[in-house]
């Protein structure tokens, strides 16, 4: 059984990946403001402390416990790890994607630094974005200058709000009107927010201010208890439930070869310039959520490094599953001739028609195993390697938050020439191997999605040559 501590857009994502298995888990918030269906879960409300959520965990046998609350649930962060560690059940944090720190805002360690900050910068005007239970702690604040809050239209917000004592002429309202119009109308001297990532909209209220000329005080998201795992999105949570509570999904899922190479391609990266992979990368996917995925067999020289992950499919009947998709990243003009030891089954490197680069920077080579396009149609200049054009895209991305210089990258599959026997590439006009392909980085077992797109790209080539 699964415990969900949600309330959150995060929690919302949670509940969708639970109810794909079909077998019931619980779902629980603090208040019932929020309106969302569970098809296989029970919705419960009311806060839980550690006594509590104990009880609760060893009465309903409770086996994993995802906290997909609020980052700023620091109390509920805290006892969600207490818990875990004392039933010693695994516990997943569904967390949000955060921009990196923008220079422009005015970073706070907590509330208190917040007050100090604001008074320092002469702010007599405020505009608070940070939610009704953030009243309280800048009371300090709204005592001695004037100050709005913005909070949820709902009477026990509104109640709170004036329990702490509170103007209530001095309240405004989510989804009512959004920053800009609230700062034109108000004409605050600032606003403070909290770094609620992505989902929490900091680029737009940062946007806002930025085009009203005002500055920014953020107050930094809290630090996080440890978790078995930390996930950004329901890929990664469904590949955490499957690995900490087997059996939840009757079928497990995987990475396609184009997440692999991806991985294998940062880890060389990372090697070559010096740094730490700690037997892991992590990867963004084409819809923006990072994963981490383990690699091996890394190996250096003076200006080139490799390195391997082993393909996993999951319960998906997929011929490179268990085989290992092998990268070679080297910098561009240097090293790239360099023998590679027979066992690494990387091969020569092939150019590529000409000396085009991916990017301006970024230049893909054929490796053993790895196909090399004859055909026109799929969407691959004839004489490449077939790397398709998402996996090329993951690759260049992912170098490119590390690298801005120019570099070569070679894949190779060992023992990818007799796989591809087994695959539709001999009637696509792909040689020497199979293809490093991807749409969305992930294998769902027993999808239809693949082979679609196989037939797709086949009559593709076939409009293309005529046939």
């Amino acid at each position: 059984m699964i415990l969900i501590l949600g309330g959150t857009t995060e929690g919302r994502l949670a509940v969708r990946v639970c109810d794909a298995a079909g077998k019931p888990y619980w779902y629980s918030t603090r208040g019932d403001m929020q309106q969302i269906e569970c098809s296989h879960g029970e919705h419960i409300t009311g806060a839980m402390d550690f006594a509590g959520m104990s009880r609760f965990c060893a009465a309903h046998g409770v086996q994993l416990l995802i906290d997909a609350a609020h980052p700023f649930a620091v109390a509920l962060h805290v006892t969600v790890a207490a818990v875990a560690e004392s039933l010693d059940i695994p516990a997943v944090r569904v967390e949000r994607v955060y921009p990196a720190r923008d220079s422009s805002a005015i970073w706070c360690e907590d509330y208190a630094d917040a007050i100090a900050r604001l008074e320092a910068g002469g702010v007599e005007r405020l505009l608070a974005l940070t939610g009704v239970q953030t009243i309280s702690k800048l009371e300090p604040y709204w005592k001695k200058h004037d100050c709005y809050f913005r909070i949820l239209r709902r009477e026990a917000s509104s109640v709170k709000a004036l329990e702490q004592g509170f103007d209530p002429s001095r309240l405004v309202y989510y989804q009512e009107e959004d920053e800009s119009a609230l700062i034109e109308r108000l004409r605050p001297g600032a606003i403070l927010t909290k770094e609620s990532g992505a989902s929490g909209g900091f680029m737009e209220k940062l946007s806002a201010a930025a085009a009203a000329g005002i500055p920014v005080y953020a107050v930094k998201r809290p630090v996080l208890p440890p978790y078995s795992e930390t996930v950004t999105g329901e890929h990664g949570l469904r590949r955490a439930v499957e690995q900490l509570l087997p059996g939840f999904f009757d079928l497990r899922s995987g990475f396609t070869t184009g997440a692999c190479a991806t991985a294998a391609s940062k880890a060389a990266l990372m090697t070559l310039l010096g740094m730490e992979t700690g037997g892991s990368v992590e990867i963004e996917i084409p819809d923006g959520e990072r994963l981490r995925l383990k690699v091996c067999d890394i190996c250096r020289g003076d200006s080139w490094a490799s390195a391997a992950v082993v393909k996993e499919a999951g319960d998906d009947p997929d011929v490179t599953s268990g085989v290992s998709v092998v990268a070679k990243v080297a910098f561009a003009g240097g090293g790239m001739a360099a023998a590679m030891p027979a066992d690494r089954g990387l091969g020569t490197a092939v150019s590529p028609v000409g000396d085009e680069r991916a990017d301006g920077r970024i230049r893909f080579l054929q490796g053993e195993g790895v196909g090399r396009v004859t055909l026109p149609g799929l969407g691959i200049e004839i004489g490449e390697p077939a790397i398709n054009p998402v996996p090329r895209k993951m690759i260049i991305r992912n170098l490119s938050e590390l690298y801005a210089g120019a570099l070569d990258v070679t894949i190779s599959v060992p023992g990818g020439r007799e796989l591809a026997l087994k695959t539709f590439n001999p009637k696509l006009g792909i040689e020497g191997g199979i293809s490093i392909i991807g749409t969305s980085g992930i294998v769902r077992p027993f999808s239809n999605e693949a082979f679609v797109e196989a037939i797709r790209r086949e009559a593709e080539v076939a409009r293309a040559v005529d046939a």
